[in-house]
């Protein structure tokens, strides 16, 4: 059912009016207060982190920005929790936090500017321990909402199998093994060409777009996607065998519902990510340079530890659980 924006503006009466959309509100209710009783029984501690940040985050994105009426302060609008989460767990074992995200996008109907995330912290978990915990969580919290793990959305998600991102890129290039590095990128820059998508400027924009759209799309079944390519290890550690970044994604039905890995342990090895990070907002989005987020890599060299974290869009499951958009999900889609 297509319902007009201008009936969407005013919410109140739209839940009041039409009753599936006030039961789709109370699903993600229910849906919310599943994953806080999960994270409640697996020793996680609920943290709020702030809103307004003094310092921007260390990723290669821009972030809204705002002043203080009165004083005059800059500040940025929190793009993810992540950082302060491992400033926390330093000093408690695991924490997460459930709110606000804000984040400079092209609103579709798996992407919104505002929206609901869940973004975790753990120390002394490896990557497949890890992911173990993301796959019991999910499906605790879907059998808990739905009372069956095949959502009304038709997504079945009885089994999440599990497979290495280099097998899944072969196969979206047609090849028997996945080239990797320079030729890893020309290849994948020349799939998007070939496709007709456009093609970021930096390597890691080209690899995000052809994961997004050659391999990501192309999932049906729940999958959790692990063993990155170097050009997209973000802030995961690199496996020494492997040489592959221990960073996973769960996806279903083409669309990436949850995100993380194994991080960089000290200041030290983020730095040079952070200062590459810096030089790419400042090329890519005209952002001015800035010092870095220095109290979050003060703070994880009081105590380096091996840290899992992950970060789950609940908008984005709840549309897929329920089969609508995430615009659809949207409590108050207007403001």
């Amino acid at each position: 059912m297509t319902i007009p924006p201008q009936q969407r503006r005013l919410y109140g009466t739209l839940l009041k009016q039409h009753p599936d959309e006030r039961d789709l509100l109370l699903t993600k209710a229910d849906l919310l207060r599943a994953v806080r009783d999960w994270l409640h029984r697996t020793g996680y501690t609920e943290a709020a982190t702030p809103i307004l940040c003094a310092s921007r985050e260390s990723a290669p994105i821009p972030q809204f920005s705002t002043s203080h009426p009165v004083t005059g302060e800059s500040f940025h609008l929190k793009h993810s929790a992540e950082e302060h989460l491992r400033r926390l767990v330093v000093s408690v074992d695991r924490v997460y936090d459930l709110g606000k995200a804000i984040r400079a996008e092209r609103a579709d109907d798996s992407h919104a500017i505002e929206f609901t995330m869940l973004q975790t912290a753990a120390r002394d978990v490896t990557l497949a321990d890890g992911v173990t915990l993301v796959t019991e969580l999910v499906q605790y919290t879907i059998q808990t909402a739905f009372g069956t793990l095949r959502t009304p959305g038709g997504t079945d998600f009885s089994t999440i199998a599990t497979r290495t991102v280099d097998d899944a890129i072969a196969e979206a290039l047609h090849r028997t093994r996945a080239p990797a590095g320079a030729e890893l990128v020309t290849a994948a820059r020349s799939w998007l060409r070939e496709h007709r998508l456009p093609a970021g400027e930096s390597d890691w924009a080209v690899m995000e777009d052809f994961v997004k759209h050659a391999v990501e799309a192309a999932v049906t079944t729940p999958v959790v996607l692990h063993g990155f390519p170097y050009e997209l290890r973000h802030n995961s550690r690199i496996d020494g065998r492997s040489g592959r970044a221990q960073r996973f994604s769960l996806i279903a039905d083409g669309v990436e519902i949850c995100d993380g890995g194994l991080k960089l342990r000290a200041a030290d090895d983020y730095r040079p990510m952070v200062e590459t990070n810096i030089a790419l907002r400042t090329r890519l989005h005209d952002v001015p340079a800035d010092e870095g987020p220095l109290d979050f890599l003060a703070d994880i060299d009081c105590d380096p530890a091996d840290v899992f974290t992950f970060g789950l869009g609940i908008e984005r499951l709840v549309a897929l659980c329920t089969g609508r958009t995430v615009f659809e999900t949207l409590t108050f889609p207007f403001h």
